[in-house]
């Protein structure tokens, strides 16, 4: 196990993490760094533990064992206020979540308000210039049901980005979108990634994780068995079982 300073250094120092779900083990022994600035791609084959993997970085999932030290802090320890680092750590589900009774602009507005202490005319300025960014500046006073599901998408992507988050974690955001949608959530990510935004991204996009990620990682039977820069994983991977994983997918 790597020792604590190492941990300071990276943004999100994963060691020694473990996940069951009674006695069925969905991560084991997973130890891993992601640096300010990265973009890691975590790609793999259904059931193989990628979603379990992400969830436990902001505890939506409770680890089994192992520590997570999020900037410096073990947010695994019982006594940490995990609320107060996920503020921190934005979060984009395959499915949109948005308050299907509040206007976009308020389901913008209404965490940076309340957790951030805010002004509504600070938020709101904040919120127009993210949504001008992703082309949805003039859907602010629409609700979510009147827009497709990739501007939904995009503006679940605002949503976590309006709290100024210091890292944005992915779960397979574009799988709930129908084909032509989601060319229009990868650009947004693609931009995000240009901003040098921290980013980790479960994803069978390959195409994207190609051109995006900086890192790529693959995941079988809850564990990392390979990792690799794009152009080294696609081209050349190491291991067996990730050659007949791409072989299926590329």
């Amino acid at each position: 196990m790597k020792d604590n300073n190492a941990a300071s250094n990276a943004l999100i120092s994963v060691q020694s993490l473990k996940k069951s779900f009674g006695d069925k083990d969905v991560l084991t022994d997973i130890s891993v760094d992601v640096n300010k600035g990265d973009v890691v791609c975590v790609i793999g084959p259904s059931g193989s533990g990628k979603s379990t993997f992400l969830r436990c970085l902001n505890r939506l999932e409770e680890p089994t064992g192992g520590h997570i030290f999020f900037e410096g802090v073990d947010i695994c320890d019982p006594k940490v206020d995990i609320d107060m680092h996920r503020r921190k750590m934005g979060m984009v589900f395959q499915q949109f979540n948005l308050f299907p009774h509040m206007t976009i602009m308020k389901n913008l507005t209404v965490a940076p308000i309340k957790l951030l202490s805010l002004s509504q005319e600070e938020a709101e300025s904040y919120a127009r210039e993210l949504l001008s960014k992703v082309g949805l500046l003039d859907r602010a006073g629409d609700y979510p049901m009147q827009l497709s599901g990739g501007q939904q998408q995009r503006i679940a992507i605002v949503r976590a980005l309006c709290m100024k988050p210091d890292v944005m974690l992915f779960d397979e955001p574009t799988s709930a979108l129908d084909p032509e949608m989601v060319g229009e959530v990868l650009s947004v990510m693609k931009d995000l990634a240009h901003e040098k935004m921290t980013m980790v991204v479960v994803t069978h996009e390959m195409g994207f994780a190609r051109e995006v990620a900086n890192r790529i990682m693959f995941m079988d039977e809850g564990r990392f068995i390979e990792e690799a820069a794009p152009e080294e994983f696609f081209v050349s991977p190491k291991n067996e079982r990730t050659r007949l994983f791409l072989s299926k997918v590329l």
